[in-house]
C-alpha cells in the first residue's frame, strides 16, 4: 500500500527511540516487511525532506530498494499552486500532501499533524473526481494498512526479501 509520510512524523516511524514509535511501528513493519511503498513529489516535500538529514541515508536505502518512489514533481507543484490560492485558513500548512495525494493516487497520509486533517480531507479543497485521502496517525488506524486503499494504477505491490528487510532494519537512526 503506498503511503504519504509527513516528514513530521519520520521520527516516529522511523526511530526506535522515539517516544511514539510503538504508534507508529506498523507503518515502519508494513514498509519492509510488507507491501508498503513511500509515495513522495514536490518542492515543499523535498525541501522538507532535505531539513530531516538524519533518515535521508534511510530514504536513499529504501529507494534503492524500491520502497520509495518519487514522482511526478510538476504536477504536484502546479496542484499545489491552485490550492494555496483559493484556501481560505492559514492553518492549512499541508497542501503539498494533499497535492502529493490527489496526483499519485496515494489515499493514505501517515502524519501526527491533525490539524491539517480537515482541510486536507475537505471536499471543498480535492479536484472533482478525487478520492478524499485517509489519515495513519496511530494504531487505532491500523486498518488502513491494506490494498483497499491502494488504486490500481499503483498496483502490484511488492514485498522484499528478508536479506534486504534486515539490511535495512540495521540502517534504522536511533
Amino acid at each position: 500500500m503506498p503511503i504519504i509520510i509527513d516528514t513530521n512524523c519520520f521520527a516516529n516511524v522511523f526511530s526506535r527511540n522515539s517516544t511514539k514509535h510503538n504508534e507508529f511501528e506498523p507503518v515502519l513493519k508494513w514498509i519492509i516487511e510488507g507491501k508498503g511503498l513511500i509515495i513522495y513529489g514536490g518542492s515543499k516535500y523535498k525541501e522538507e525532506l532535505k531539513r530531516a538529514s538524519k533518515y535521508l541515508t534511510l530514504f536513499r536505502l529504501l529507494k534503492e530498494v524500491g520502497k520509495v518512489v518519487n514522482t511526478l514533481d510538476t504536477e504536484i507543484d502546479k496542484l499545489q499552486s491552485n490550492i494555496e490560492r483559493i484556501k481560505k485558513e492559514e492553518a492549512f500548512n499541508d497542501v503539498h500532501l494533499l497535492a502529493i495525494s490527489v496526483i499519485t493516487k496515494c489515499r493514505v497520509i501517515c502524519s501526527e499533524d491533525t490539524t491539517s486533517i480537515q482541510f486536507v480531507t475537505s471536499r471543498e479543497y480535492l479536484p472533482k473526481g478525487s478520492v478524499k485521502p485517509v489519515y495513519y496517525t496511530s494504531k487505532k488506524n491500523l486498518n488502513l494498512l491494506c490494498d483497499k486503499y491502494v488504486d490500481k494504477s499503483l498496483k502490484p505491490l511488492c514485498k522484499i526479501n528478508k536479506v534486504l528487510a534486515n539490511r535495512i532494519y540495521e540502517k534504522l537512526p536511533i
